[in-house]
Order: C-alpha cells, then structure tokens, then sequence
C-alpha cells in the first residue's frame, strides 16, 4: 500500500509553477542568444563597412597618386601646357583640388587631362579626365568628409593656392589628405573617421 502512494505521487508530472520556471529560463535564454546574434550581426556589419570605406580611400588615393607622379610627362617636348592647371573653370588646383595634364604616349598631344576635386556638399570625390567632360563620382556619396592638397615649392615654401601665374610650374611636392567615415546603417552611432595621407613627388616637374 505504501509502495503504490509512492509511485502515484512520482507520477504526478510538473505543476504549473514548474512549468512556469522553466518558460522563463527558456525565455531568457532566448533573449541572450537573440542579443548575442544582433550584437554579433551589427558588429560584422560595422566591420565590413569600415573596411570598405577604407578601401575607398585609398584607391583614391593611389589614383590621385599615380597622376601627380606623371604630371608634366612631356617626351617629345611638343605637347602643350602640360604639368598642373589652373583656368578658374572646370581644372582648378587649389586646397580642394588638383587639376592634371601629361602626355603618356608620347605623341606630343596630351593623353591625360585630368581633375579630381572634393564635393563637400555631397561628400563625394569626383574625377574628370578630358576637358569639358562631366565629373564623375570617384566614391560612394557620403563617405568622403575631408580632402586637403597643400604645395611645396622650389623654393620651400607651402601653399594651397599656387599662383597660375607662377607657382605652377614650380610645385615640387603635394601633400594629399583624404578622410572617410561609413555611410548607411549604423553610421550615426558609429562615427569614427578614417584618414590616409602620403607626400608625393611629380616626378616630371
């Protein structure tokens, strides 16, 4: 008889505060793991963005390079206002701006005529090649928030608004600063800002 109320009361199964116990246990598990994967998500997410702004910059940034090493390229002497530009329209070198012609080919015409200036209003790095064609966007819109171009001269002295008159001819170093931040999702909490910088010497001026 004893052995029988002992089993019924084994048998019995969970009661309601059991059951309650256990789905709030589950719950909170639930959440955690929920916050760990949103956590985890948003960070790859910030991650990859940040790597991808960055990549921006410095493709720009070696584009930008590259053609300030070859500005003046003139082999056969026969091309024609080769080096940095400056007409007050659409080349302009200034702190925001760099304007570049050589000639690759070497044919005595000018193959590269080229420009590359900050839209501040758009955060964009536009590029043109070929006077009178449209400027394109060099990167995405918003990522750029900081461009800089400062000139040394022969004589040693820095500007970022040679003369055209004469200091055009005499520039011998540009100095580049580019800086970047991401743009869409998570961007305003996420607010670092990324610069890249070089010194570069045209190699034909």
């Amino acid at each position: 008889m004893h052995t029988w109320v002992c089993l019924k009361k084994m048998d019995r199964g969970f009661t309601i505060v059991e059951i309650l116990i256990a789905l709030a246990i589950s719950a909170i598990i639930l959440l955690v793991g929920t916050n760990f994967f949103l956590s985890t998500k948003k960070s790859y997410t910030i991650q990859e963005k940040v790597a991808g702004t960055q990549q921006d910059i410095r493709a720009a940034m070696e584009m930008i390079t590259r053609d300030i090493r070859m500005a003046g390229l003139n082999p056969s002497g026969n091309a024609t206002n080769t080096g940095f530009v400056h007409n007050g329209t659409d080349d302009t070198t200034n702190d925001r701006s760099i304007a570049i012609r050589y000639d690759y080919s070497g044919d005595g015409t000018v193959d590269f005529d080229l420009c590359y200036f900050w839209n501040e209003a758009s955060e964009t790095l536009m590029f043109r090649n070929g006077a009178g064609n449209p400027f394109e966007a060099l990167t995405e819109e918003g990522i750029i928030n900081r461009v800089a171009f400062e000139y040394t001269l022969a004589d040693g002295s820095t500007t970022v608004n040679p003369e055209p008159s004469g200091d055009l001819n005499n520039i011998r170093i540009v100095s580049i600063e580019i800086c970047g931040q991401i743009t869409g999702a998570y961007s305003d909490e996420f607010t670092s800002t990324y610069c890249f910088s070089s010194n570069v010497k045209p190699r034909n001026m």
